[in-house]
């Protein structure tokens, strides 16, 4: 079975955007820390299961979206890092 979706590509019509999926992850990840653990197929069934999500969106965007949040993440705490080597308390 495929989903649709292919690097670079739109997702179909009926299917959730980035941006959705991304809101539906950080939603998710604040009930389910594990969620970042779980394989992309996986992560797309429970943001439909747990109500975040109406369809389930294709597992390669759901990939990119978490490689998103856990880069954003790391950046936040690169800057927490500086920002504390720069003022000792």
């Amino acid at each position: 079975m495929t989903s649709g979706y292919t690097p670079g590509s739109m997702p179909e019509k009926d299917q959730p955007g980035f941006d959705q999926i991304l809101r539906a992850l950080r939603e998710g990840l604040n009930e389910n820390s594990r969620l970042k653990e779980m394989p992309a197929e996986e992560v797309a069934r429970e943001l439909v299961r747990y109500g975040h999500l109406e369809r389930e969106p294709p597992p390669p965007l759901v990939a990119e979206a978490l490689e998103g949040l856990e880069a954003e993440e790391q950046s936040l705490q690169n800057e927490e890092l500086s920002s504390e080597e720069a003022n000792p308390t």
